[in-house]
C-alpha cells in the first residue's frame, strides 16, 4: 500500500523509545518512508492516519507517545 522504508531508515527509527517493527510497518503503509518525513509532524494526526488504515480506533495513548518519541528523534536529526 505505502512506500518501503530502507534498512538504514528502519534502524534509525527503531532507536526511538517504544518504536517497534509493527509501528514501522504501519508507517510504511501510510506512506512514511524516511525519518525526515516526520519532522514537525503531529503524533495525533499520524495516529489518526493509522486508525484510518486499519479501519478502527487502534492507536492508544501509548502508541501516540511512541509516535511523539519518533517525531522528536526526527526533529533532532533535522
Amino acid at each position: 500500500m505505502g512506500g518501503v522504508i530502507s534498512e538504514d531508515e528502519r534502524k534509525s527509527m527503531l532507536r526511538a523509545h517504544s518504536i517497534g517493527p509493527k509501528m514501522i510497518h504501519y508507517l510504511e503503509d501510510i506512506g512514511i518512508e524516511r525519518l525526515a518525513d516526520l519532522e514537525g509532524a503531529d503524533p495525533h494526526q499520524i495516529a489518526m492516519r493509522i486508525d484510518m488504515l486499519v479501519g478502527r480506533k487502534h492507536m492508544n495513548s501509548l502508541g501516540v507517545a511512541a509516535l511523539r518519541n519518533l517525531i522528536e528523534l526526527a526533529n533532532t536529526k533535522a
